[in-house]
């Protein structure tokens, strides 16, 4: 199970917003640097997304993880997350085109999704309630298995 992630943005108090909004949960400031801010969605399992600013890192720190501040910001990231959220798919389609950022429904087969795009450059694939069993039967080691073995005896 996954709690919390951290992302960075170039705009922290917007995506903490609007990641908050998807959630129906709220966000925060977050003391560990200037400018980041924590999205909690206020779920069972304590999810929440912890939004920093474009260009801070975790860095291994003498005794704890701290951030720091690097020269350039990533133009593209290779970090995403699938999040269940409690809202549809036309709120969350309302939402991306009010942001002007892409927002995508997509049938990967075994199970959809929304690519929703933070500020066009950050991933995240949202998965609604009427999403949510597909993927939970899919993301098991068992049918994972099966599914790479259909692929190797059609190749």
């Amino acid at each position: 199970m996954i709690h919390h992630l951290s992302i960075a943005v170039a705009n922290p108090f917007r995506v903490a917003k609007i990641l908050a909004e998807l959630m129906n949960g709220q966000f925060f400031e977050f003391p560990i640097h200037q400018g980041a801010y924590i999205a909690i969605a206020d779920d069972t399992y304590g999810t929440a997304i912890e939004i920093l600013p474009q260009k801070a890192v975790w860095v291994a720190g003498m005794t704890e993880v701290e951030v720091k501040e690097t020269e350039q910001a990533p133009a593209l990231h290779s970090v995403h997350a699938a999040i269940s959220v409690p809202i549809s798919r036309e709120r969350i389609e309302e939402i991306g085109i009010r942001e002007g950022w892409l927002v995508r429904f997509c049938d990967r087969g075994p199970f959809q999704l929304i690519e929703f795009w933070l500020e066009n450059s950050l991933l995240i694939e949202l998965i609604t309630d009427d999403m949510a069993a597909n993927y939970l039967q899919f993301m098991r080691s068992s049918t994972y298995a099966a599914f790479l073995n259909e692929i190797k005896a059609t190749a």
